[in-house]
């Protein structure tokens, strides 16, 4: 399995715009082209980071162009915040997360 980390300071006031553009962009990469989802978090400094998971990396790096609406929600998110750090890439060598309820 391979991850993609990613960290953002977004604007205050943006909150809720970046967080519906990041969820509706993971669904569509998650449904379309078979990424295995993603988990958002929101640090106390007021900071998000993200980690998604790919079968590959090789799935990951052969992506087609993305689509029109993926494109105008990368655009959201980057009105809303600015990138801090990421893409940081790397195969998954442990995993200890436990599935929640929902998975």
């Amino acid at each position: 399995m391979h991850a993609i980390y990613f960290r953002w300071k977004v604007a205050a006031g943006l909150e809720r715009d970046f967080e519906q553009a990041w969820r509706e962009l993971t669904e569509l990469i998650r449904d379309e082209r078979g990424g295995l989802g993603s988990r958002l978090h929101r640090c106390a400094d007021g900071h998000y980071f993200a980690y998604a998971q790919w079968p590959s990396e090789h799935l990951w790096a052969t992506q087609p162009e993305p689509t029109a609406r993926m494109v105008a929600l990368r655009n959201r998110m980057r009105e809303c915040a600015e990138l801090i750090d990421g893409p940081l890439r790397g195969d998954v060598v442990a995993d200890l997360l436990v599935p929640s309820a929902s998975d």
